[in-house]
């Protein structure tokens, strides 16, 4: 399988036409090579450390959730120029997929982590730019600081909790979603978990009466592409690895 036939594949797993998203996700094939993909690497984020890791590892492809053109429009020049040059020669090829892969329904970030966790009974929520990107279930009656426990051996995370008490329903979305802290509290959520905010949602949670759990970013997004990863080597035998590199936020 080249990685013209695999990103067409992918394309129609993730949906990645009809799903809303920034601009510069720039969801899909970012950059051909040319050959069988053999191996693949998976990270959260494209950068020179992720691809030094991927050509260390012999991986024809990378697949990603955070791709090489967030920034915009740019020259290629500096080290934008010296991060896709390494990959033209050493022939690796990228893919991203970004809130595709936070709400994919099987493989996506949310419902690994709500994997993760044992949440049951799984619902759509989350709402940003009119989509439902994360997820929200009921999970067995914990302490807030024995969940963050749980969180914290699973994801090998430093993790923050606002507020305690006892949990019985969670609602989850990864990355830096901390203002939908507010939705989770409409909702009357016992429970939110996402990756990172901000100052003020610290009051946000104590004044509406919902434990807010910050379990970073990057960890709370390994999830996705793993799972990726996991189903392209049960479907095709192509080999998958994940290249840790992680930010601690």
């Amino acid at each position: 399988m080249d990685i013209l036939q695999l990103s067409c594949y992918l394309d129609n797993l993730l949906e990645i036409n009809s799903i809303r998203d920034a601009p510069n996700a720039l969801n899909g094939l970012q950059i051909q090579n040319r050959g069988e993909i053999k191996k693949i690497g998976l990270a959260v984020d494209i950068c020179q450390a992720t691809i030094d890791l991927a050509i260390e590892k012999q991986c024809q492809m990378l697949f990603v959730h955070h791709g090489a053109f967030w920034s915009g429009l740019q020259p290629i020049c500096g080290k934008h120029y010296e991060k896709l040059s390494t990959m033209m020669r050493t022939n690796l090829g990228l893919y991203s997929a970004h809130i595709p892969l936070d709400i994919h329904p099987i493989y996506g970030n949310n419902r690994a982590l709500a994997n993760l966790l044992g949440l049951e009974k799984l619902e759509a929520f989350g709402e940003y730019d009119g989509v439902k990107i994360g997820l929200k279930g009921s999970i067995q009656k914990i302490s807030a600081d024995n969940l963050a426990k749980k969180l914290e051996k699973k994801l090998s995370s430093g993790i923050k909790v606002i507020g305690e008490g006892e949990i019985n329903t969670v609602g989850l979305v990864t990355g830096g979603a901390g203002e939908i802290i507010k939705q989770a509290i409409q909702e009357k959520l016992d429970c939110f978990i996402t990756g990172e905010g901000s100052n003020h949602h610290f009051h946000e949670a104590i004044e509406g009466d919902c434990i807010l759990i910050f379990a970073g970013h990057y960890a709370t997004e390994m999830g996705g592409v793993k799972a990726v990863g996991n189903h392209l080597k049960e479907k095709f035998g192509i080999a998958s690895e994940f290249l840790h590199y992680p930010t601690g936020l």
